[in-house]
């Protein structure tokens, strides 16, 4: 059964055009509203502007990086209870650790597994 998310905003950030579409397309599955940002700094600008319910964000770009990113958004008080989602194709353990050492809530490797991407909703959003 997929969980309905209505009323709640994610922020996807990616370099990649195709990816944030991508993403797009399987959160909008879920009634999700989707915003999108091209790199963390811009990103973090909208995050800042309209307060999303969840962010996703790749972890090697431009500009700054999805790890720099997360640090910025758990370290600002009215940011930190947003729940980060770090997405890459580097799935080894290495990357993983070092999201989770710099705020992530949840990690998604790429492609996007929409089975996964719905247990992660769930447990970030209550579900």
């Amino acid at each position: 059964m997929s969980i309905d998310l209505t009323g709640k905003t994610a922020l996807v950030v990616d370099d990649y055009h195709s990816m944030r579409v991508t993403l797009k397309e399987h959160l909008q599955g879920f009634n999700i509203r989707v915003v999108e940002a091209e790199n963390g700094l811009k990103g973090l600008e909208k995050i800042r502007a309209k307060k999303p319910d969840m962010v996703f964000t790749d972890i090697v770009m431009p500009v700054m990086d999805g790890l720099e990113l997360c640090q910025e958004i758990k370290s600002d008080p009215e940011l930190l209870n947003i729940p980060v989602v770090v997405l890459s194709t580097h799935a080894d353990a290495a990357y993983i650790l070092q999201a989770i050492h710099n705020g992530a809530d949840d990690y998604l490797p790429k492609p996007i597994e929409t089975g996964l991407l719905e247990k992660i909703l769930s447990r970030i959003t209550d579900g």
